[in-house]
């Protein structure tokens, strides 16, 4: 079997059937944030594929913000890629996630995001679908890229996250958590950056694609 190789710096591929707290906190420039002494642990990489049912949470009623959304807005566009045959659907959008205490002024400048989505890896390369590779864009000159200083709170209300990235086997569906810049956008859309691939022992090459999905306005 070949292999086949992202260029640029981005992943490998191989063809399937291979081995497999303080408020003074403030945005900062160039696309950082300085922020209050709150952070994340990494989250666990998950292959199950899982919606957003509060029902399923083994929290308790204090571990879950009561500001935590409980509405959403429907999107249902998917994004079909010819080359590599793998497909991302995103579903629904929640806006005004709350923020952790201690980020009174991040709090007043962005907003946290939230996209459910559906990953369908390609079953003739294996490939990743990367969290890394997606964006919100808004106009901004900010990011706006996924953020895990919520996801603990998330899974505490029910929602399952998506992985760091997939490569392979089934769909796997789930939320990811994005801060935005402006709070309030009138306009977002979200951006998918696939990396050139070159399939290794033949000419056959991708380049980099950009996918985009309209969410708001």
């Amino acid at each position: 079997m070949k292999t086949a190789l992202a260029v640029a710096g981005a992943a490998v591929l191989l063809l399937a059937g291979c081995a497999s707290g303080s408020d003074g906190d403030s945005p900062a420039v160039s696309g950082t944030e300085a922020v209050a002494d709150a952070t994340t642990a990494p989250e666990p990489a998950s292959s199950t594929t899982a919606t957003a049912a509060a029902s399923t949470s083994t929290a308790t009623a204090a571990d879950v913000p009561t500001a935590f959304p409980s509405a959403f807005t429907d999107v249902n566009q998917t994004i079909n890629d010819s080359d590599l045959k793998e497909s991302i659907t995103v579903k629904r959008v929640a806006r005004q996630l709350p923020w952790p205490a201690g980020y009174k002024a991040s709090a007043q400048a962005y907003e946290l995001v939230a996209l459910e989505m559906t990953w369908t890896p390609s079953k003739d390369y294996t490939i990743p679908i990367r969290k890394q590779d997606f964006a919100i864009n808004t106009g901004s000159q900010f990011p706006n890229t996924p953020d895990p200083m919520v996801n603990d709170a998330a899974k505490a209300a029910g929602w399952s996250l998506l992985p760091d990235q997939i490569d392979k086997g089934d769909a796997v569906t789930g939320w990811l958590i994005f801060k935005v810049d402006p709070r309030n956008a009138p306009k977002m859309t979200l951006e998918y950056k696939r990396p050139a691939v070159q399939v290794s022992g033949s000419r056959t090459s991708f380049a980099a694609k950009t996918f985009t999905i309209g969410l708001v306005g």
